[in-house]
């Protein structure tokens, strides 16, 4: 293997950052009782789903902050993404080139890994409803830790137990400032994905390369390869 590649899920694989924020309002409002609450997740100690449920009914809620009413905000958010994934499929758009990128990179010689800051039942339900396939890819998500560090860490460790070797070399594909900036903190490379506004967005906090998405496969696997960074055996 050449190294590893490690994708982040909402705006990075699946357009579904949109629906994503509006299930979130509504499964704050039903559980915490919110009335509104922030998502730009750069503002919280964490952008990942486990951690921002811990902080809203820490400081917005009466609720003890315990893991059954995490998990109560969890599962009402978990049914809100289900029903919209059923009723409005087209919210659920791939990144252009997503579905086949995983075989390309395993074909080019690269092992590939999730880690997303989303909890798992609902990145299997965004992944499904997007059309990629990933039941053969080792993930880590919010379920498994709250920093999103520590979340790329298990994803790697995961592919390492998966295909039983190691891997010299890795990077992290992600569209959040906050991908930036935790892969800044680990010292691992960084390919962005996103176009307009939001590239512009990563690359004011260091992001020396962003693609529109994967349909130019060339493009990104010279990046994948620039960018890749040396991993502690």
């Amino acid at each position: 293997m050449r190294g590893i590649a490690v994708f982040d899920l909402d705006g990075t694989l699946a357009r579904t950052s949109e629906v994503d924020d509006a299930c979130w309002l509504e499964a704050a409002s039903d559980v915490l009782g919110l009335g509104s609450m922030e998502t730009d997740w750069s503002h919280y100690p964490h952008s990942t789903d486990e951690a921002i449920a811990l902080e809203l009914i820490r400081t917005r809620s009466d609720l003890a902050p315990t893991e059954e009413n995490i998990h109560r905000v969890r599962d009402a958010f978990a049914e809100r993404i289900d029903a919209a994934s059923r009723r409005r499929p087209e919210w659920f758009h791939p990144v252009p080139g997503a579905p086949v990128i995983f075989e390309a990179m395993r074909s080019s010689g690269w092992a590939v890994a999730i880690a997303t800051g989303g909890w798992r039942r609902t990145a299997r339900l965004k992944l499904e409803a997007a059309g990629i396939p990933h039941a053969d890819v080792p993930a880590a998500h919010a379920d498994d830790a709250h920093p999103r560090e520590k979340i790329i860490e298990i994803a790697m460790t995961r592919a390492r137990e998966s295909s039983g070797g190691t891997f010299d070399r890795g990077v992290y594909v992600g569209d959040g400032r906050w991908d930036v900036l935790a892969t800044d903190r680990m010292g691992l490379g960084f390919v962005g994905i996103a176009e307009g506004d939001r590239a512009d967005l990563l690359r004011s906090v260091g992001a020396t390369t962003v693609l529109p998405d994967y349909r130019d496969f060339s493009a990104f696997l010279e990046a994948v390869e620039r960018l890749a960074t040396p991993l502690a055996t």
